[in-house]
């Protein structure tokens, strides 16, 4: 179980996981990464003030609609209020647009501390490779 998160731990479990989709989708994804954040309401899950914080100034739809963000800003997003982060965060390949690979980020809106992290079985919480099997 992880008891620690700072801003660099963040990042390397966002590589790492990016890393995990490359070898299952044999595609080469890194910083070279676009990045969309879809958060997700969890029906019965309530949000404490921190959550409403951020879900209303910028985790919330009309800041995200549309907008792609590069791997720093991502990071800088999500690990806003380090040591608490998303709970959860699913981590897919989009699509692959004029060379540069899209990955969606479909994250919790609950912030919590590193030890209360979804995912920890990956090695790299919050982080959850999801894997298409369409070819």
């Amino acid at each position: 179980m992880i008891k620690y998160m700072d801003k660099v731990t963040f990042k390397e479990h966002l590589l790492q996981v990016l890393n995990e989709i490359s070898i299952s989708q044999n595609v080469r994804l890194g910083e070279n990464c676009k990045f969309t954040v879809v958060p997700i309401i969890e029906h019965g899950k309530s949000l404490n003030s921190t959550d409403e914080y951020l879900h209303r100034g910028m985790l919330n739809e009309k800041n995200l609609s549309g907008r792609e963000l590069d791997f720093e800003a991502v990071v800088n997003m999500l690990a806003c209020r380090i040591p608490l982060c998303p709970i959860w965060i699913n981590v897919a390949l989009k699509e692959i647009r004029e060379e540069v690979p899209i990955i969606e980020l479909q994250t919790s809106l609950r912030f919590r501390s590193p030890s209360l992290l979804q995912n920890q079985d990956t090695g790299h919480p919050p982080f959850k490779a999801i894997i298409s099997t369409e070819s």
